[in-house]
């Protein structure tokens, strides 16, 4: 079938709608659009022509017949009523139900924020005579370039990817299962470096509910709505991340944006959008994944339309999780359920409610790593290291360290006998699969979310939303290897945004939108604003201050070691007020042997509750087709009051009870001399606060630690070329950063680096990504009076050699828990450079095969450079085969069982004084099947 293609433009003046409009019906599947042509987005000329000839644009589209807009000031004045359309029934006439193509990635969302899967094609209208201009194939081949359809996680308001000034990586359902990425029951660092190469992070990624991104873990939002009792100053320390009701994601780098809001410090930021309801027909599927190493996991997802009309609809999906691992003592348990439910009563109302609910009991790699690796280790290939251990009777006396710490109160280490730690059969053989995890590890709790967005379409280029996320979560978790435990009393938070999304033109030089035969021409604006407030209530208890103790353990003997509490040292802070962090108490409520220290700073114990309210302005301007500018504005303003938990002794109690105001601006051009070529230029400064464990704040923080700087410059350029089959984009950034640490004061950190991402997809059969990123980051201790914070100052071959005691945190150089002098050091944990490549062959007959990889050059663990990661690669190989409504998938996970390592911490992780102790083995050659049934 031939089809004219318009610009969105002239499709809006057509209409005599906006442009923002045009994308909102395309991204709803409301009016057929395509990516077919060069540049920006493409609407068929047939489509637009049937709603002029029936003058049913309302009824299509889902908005009002098409009138001259209102005046920006009248728009305004309606917002006060536009909330009261967002809790009562609306008077328009009924939307008529409308078909969705079951091969979209997303189902027919009716409302939601996030990255939208390429529209769904409705039926070419017969009685158009539009002239012919170019061949438009139908496919039920997902789409995977980026500028496949408009995302609004960047700014709030769906744009196309070639006009957004930063660089943002849509990932759908799709590439989220052929990267693995969402295949083994946890965060998985290697398939998100597979997808973007700046994704690379540490072991204690596995754990977070987000990716790293640029050396950082990224903040992660739920349809657009932060998840600020998940951002954590120790990454995350909850429960393992649910993939169930994730459908697709946005990769953001960067800071946050004006209407998402920026958070905690971060260079970067991922956007779920959870499975939406099935407004088309029932459908479902059924699944089942074995893996080697008893991974276990199954689920099922049913949903469609609950009423005749089609307006009510809704998504239930299950995921069950039995899981070991090739790891010792590792496990992972999980029941999640998923509810959506969608609402469109009538054409101009849309009302979407999500719930979740997770259980979970596991003993997560996150918290635990291979310990004290060195040179000799990865020169060996994994098979030798240093060895040998000290009995606990070795570790001093209660007595002694009782009195060091009445004279030294707080000190956060302690001498010990002479020839502490000191190992006494040099190299031997080592087992990967041994770690700092201890049998008695474990992590279980229970979580949930509700969700609730209403959309409400005032006028055309008035919109409404609203949007309300509620977040709980209860859990507790120890690992007694190295001690570290928690105890989340029930957190949670209340997030509620109110938008008011404008648009309009400003006509210059006549009256017409858009170019006229007179020369004249409109500047288009959309505009997002409103205002955002949260309440959040943290009841935590953490215990950790002796997560570094001198000579914990070795992983290879004295498995009476497993448990910290059984040694002088653990046993003289118990109830000692002298000792770090005010010593070790007993958790209220409690099982026996769960302890807390009440001032560990934004380690994490605290009994806190707090407000923010933050107005906002968000701006896109485009001056005719090749200039646009956006800007953002944003100022959060937070109500603090903290306190130590019940269960403080009152000698130790504290209490905070402050306010403060963090702004956020930011700019950014975009030039497009061609229609396939943007040039962009990206500032943000802003400023943000460093939370403690769950998001908290506590009685102990600083101001400094509430008001960190994060700055972002950023240039680039971005091409879709060969009709759109393949797109380009290339970064130069430079970030000014604070990081908080936990003990010590924030210091200034600064990253650099370039990025280059290709995806490459000529037709049905293939698909290409590769990406490049080189990244530098420092940290600058120069008017500090100490270096960073690091557990061990030298090796432990040095160590052995020498007759010094392990982690001695720093004493040999400095009196304090430093490792070093004043001055600037680069990150450790962090990769120079980092390359991926995946490609994708797709047969006619239901055969697919994705085959991926993963460079990473060498990179430090000690900030003395004393133990580096040599350069290492990991390849995946999956295959899938379709026969009606079957799907098999084999997965082969590190394909050439290349030994690799992964840090403990990375780059800009507040706990990287760890990485001397802490690294993770790569997972070996490793299969795994899944096999579902859809309906």
């Amino acid at each position: 079938m031939y089809k004219k293609l318009l610009r969105p433009e002239e499709a809006a003046r057509l209409l005599n709608v906006s442009r923002w409009t045009i994308y909102r019906w395309v991204g709803e599947g409301r009016l057929e659009g395509t990516r077919v042509g060069p540049g920006s987005l493409r609407v068929f000329a047939e489509s637009v022509d049937g709603l002029i000839r029936r003058n049913r644009v309302g009824e299509a589209a889902g908005s009002r017949p098409p009138s001259r807009r209102s005046p920006k000031g009248s728009r305004c004045l309606s917002l006060a009523l536009g909330f009261l359309l967002l809790l009562h029934g609306l008077l328009w006439a009924q939307l008529s139900p409308e078909p969705v193509d079951p091969s979209a990635e997303l189902s027919g969302p009716s409302g939601g924020s996030g990255t939208k899967a390429a529209a769904a094609l409705q039926q070419p209208t017969t009685e158009s005579t539009m002239a012919p201009v170019t061949v438009k194939a139908a496919s039920n081949v997902p789409n995977m370039l980026p500028t496949a359809a408009p995302i609004d996680s960047v700014y709030g308001m769906p744009m196309d990817v070639m006009d957004i000034p930063r660089q943002v990586t849509p990932i759908n359902k799709t590439l989220l299962d052929e990267s693995g990425a969402t295949s083994v029951g946890y965060m998985n660092p290697i398939s998100f470096a597979m997808i973007n190469p700046t994704a690379f992070g540490g072991l204690d990624g596995t754990i977070a509910p987000a990716p790293y991104i640029r050396g950082n873990e990224a903040l992660p939002f739920i349809n657009g709505m932060s998840m600020s009792v998940m951002n954590v100053e120790m990454v995350n320390s909850g429960l393992p991340w649910n993939w169930n009701m994730i459908e697709s994601t946005d990769l953001v780098e960067g800071p946050g944006n004006a209407v998402f809001g920026a958070g905690q410090e971060a260079s970067g930021y991922v956007n779920y959008t959870t499975k939406q309801p099935y407004f088309d027909k029932f459908r479902g599927n059924v699944w089942d994944s074995t893996g080697m190493y008893e991974n276990y996991m199954w689920g099922a997802d049913i949903g469609g339309p609950i009423d005749k009309e089609h307006k009510l609809a809704y998504r239930l999906s299950y995921m069950g999780m039995e899981s070991g691992s090739w790891y010792q003592y590792v496990h992972n348990d999980q029941q999640n359920v998923y509810f959506a439910l969608g609402w469109k009563p009538v054409e101009n109302y849309s009302a979407d409610l999500y719930v979740d609910a997770d259980f979970a009991s596991a003993s997560p790699i996150g918290y635990a790593g291979f310990n004290r690796p060195t040179n000799a280790l990865f020169q060996s290939g994994g098979s030798l290291d240093y060895i040998g251990a000290l009995a606990p009777s070795q570790m001093g006396s209660v007595s002694s360290l009782r009195n060091y710490w009445a004279a030294n109160p707080g000190a956060s280490i302690a001498p010990s006998p002479l020839g502490f730690g000191t190992y006494g059969v040099g190299l031997g053989p080592v087992n990967r699969r041994t770690l700092l995890m201890s049998p008695y590890a474990q992590d279980t709790g229970y979580q949930g979310m509700t969700q609730l967005i209403q959309k409400v379409h005032v006028d055309e280029g008035f919109d409404l939303v609203n949007n309300t996320l509620v977040w709980y979560t209860r859990h507790d978790g120890m690992q007694p290897s190295y001690f570290y435990d928690e105890a989340v009393m029930g957190d949670y938070e209340v997030d509620n945004r109110t938008e008011c999304r404008l648009a309009f033109d400003t006509p210059v030089g006549g009256g017409k939108a858009g170019k006229g035969e007179d020369g004249s021409f409109s500047i288009s604006h959309m505009i997002d604003t409103g205002l955002e407030w949260v309440f959040q209530r943290n009841m935590d208890y953490v215990s950790t201050m002796l997560i570094n103790m001198p000579n914990m353990f070795s992983t290879y003997q004295n498995p009476l070691l497993w448990d910290v509490r059984n040694t002088p040292y653990f046993q003289a802070a118990i109830r000692n007020p002298n000792a770090p962090g005010g010593g070790e108490w007993h958790i209220p409520s409690a099982p026996p042997g769960y302890y807390f220290e009440p001032l560990n700073g934004t380690t994490g114990t605290t009994d806190s509750t707090y407000w923010s309210l933050a107005p906002f302005w968000q701006h896109d301007i485009k001056f005719g087709e090749k200039l646009s500018l956006q800007y953002g504005l944003r100022a959060t303003t937070y109500f603090i009051d903290a306190q130590t938990p019940p269960g403080t002794p009152s000698m130790l109690t504290a209490q905070l009870q402050t306010s403060m105001i963090d702004p956020l601006f930011s700019i950014g051009p975009v030039y497009k001399p061609f229609p396939w070529l943007s040039l962009y230029g990206n500032f943000n400064y802003e400023y943000v606060t460093a939370a403690a464990d769950m998001g908290g704040f506590v009685p102990t923080q600083t101001s400094e630690e509430m008001h960190l700087l994060n700055e972002l410059g950023e240039v680039g350029a971005k091409l879709s070329l060969l009709h759109d089959k393949l797109y380009m984009s290339f970064a130069f950034f430079h970030q000014n950063l604070y990081m908080d640490q936990i003990g010590f004061q924030p210091n200034p950190g600064l990253l650099q680096g370039f990025e280059y991402n290709m995806t490459y997809q000529p037709d049905r059969h293939w698909m290409f990504r590769a990406g490049y990123a080189y990244m530098h980051g420092t940290w600058n201790y120069s008017s500090l009076p100490y270096g960073p914070s690091e557990t061990q100052s030298y090796s432990t071959g040095y160590a052995f050699r020498h007759n010094l005691p392990l982690d001695d945190n720093g004493s040999s150089i400095s009196p304090i828990n430093v490792s070093g002098v004043p001055g600037i050091y680069d990150w450790t944990g962090l990769p120079t450079q980092t390359a991926n490549a995946m490609v994708t062959y797709r047969t006619d007959f239901g055969l697919s095969f994705t085959a991926s990889a993963l460079f990473m050059s060498s990179y430090p663990l000690f900030f003395n450079d004393t133990a580096v990661v040599p350069a290492q690669y990991v390849t995946n190989l999956s295959a899938t085969y379709q026969k009606d409504n079957w799907v098999l998938t084999v997965y082969i996970w590190n394909l050439t069982n290349s030994v690799y390592w992964m840090p403990y911490a990375t780059g800009l992780a507040s706990d990287v004084a760890s990485n001397s102790d802490y690294v993770l083995p790569g997972l070996p050659f490793w299969v795994q099947a899944q096999v579902s049934y859809r309906f």
